[in-house]
């Protein structure tokens, strides 16, 4: 288990995170983009692997991106968690 006590330490994790993220967004978005010249250029010889490799790319820039979108949203709702409604005190049940 990893214990992170820090807030440096928080904030250079994220750090690390996201740059893997942006960087396997783009690694992905280039690969699609190499797919589709590819077939331009020279045409598809296996249908399966063009087919495989494209849907593979696909998924993973998809999750790349979501990915970059939850961690975006989470900064957000961290950044803003004081601007929301005030709780509710709750009381307890009356148990008879």
């Amino acid at each position: 288990m990893i214990k992170i006590t820090r807030h440096d330490d928080v904030t250079n994790e994220r750090i690390k995170l996201y740059f893997d993220l942006i960087v396997g967004s783009i690694l992905s978005t280039s690969a699609l983009i190499g797919i589709i010249y590819w077939t331009i250029i020279f045409g598809i010889s296996d249908y399966v692997w063009w087919l495989t490799g494209l849907i593979f790319w696909i998924c993973y820039s998809f999750l790349s991106f979501s990915l970059i979108g939850v961690g975006i949203y989470s900064r957000y709702q961290e950044k803003h968690y004081d601007e929301r409604e005030p709780r509710k005190d709750l009381r307890a049940p009356i148990v008879s």
